[in-house]
């Protein structure tokens, strides 16, 4: 393909390669953690910890995991605060 057929409104063919080696993808698993308070963060951000170190997860893969379960309990925190602030607005009135 030369350079001016991309400019003349012809892309460019997508290349497909197929590796018949690799086999089936594997299944994909989910586990499934009750994460409903600071609490249940706390101790899946414990597990997520130890399964690092002893070289179960890959540490990247735990550092983003940590990061998504940091920002889930600032929420659950949050709600709950605001929740105690609404009760005791409610019992000023």
């Amino acid at each position: 393909m030369r350079n001016n057929d991309f400019l003349n409104g012809n892309p460019p063919q997508a290349r497909v390669s197929i590796d018949d080696s690799a086999g089936p993808p594997a299944p994909r698993t989910s586990a499934r953690a009750k994460l409903q308070t600071v609490g249940d963060v706390s101790h899946e951000l414990a597990k997520l910890y130890r399964e690092a170190r002893s070289g179960k997860i890959d540490v990247a893969d735990a550092s983003r995991l940590a990061n998504m379960l940091s920002i889930l309990s600032r929420i659950l925190s949050d709600s709950e605060l605001e929740a105690r602030l609404e009760a005791l607005e409610q019992r000023s009135y």
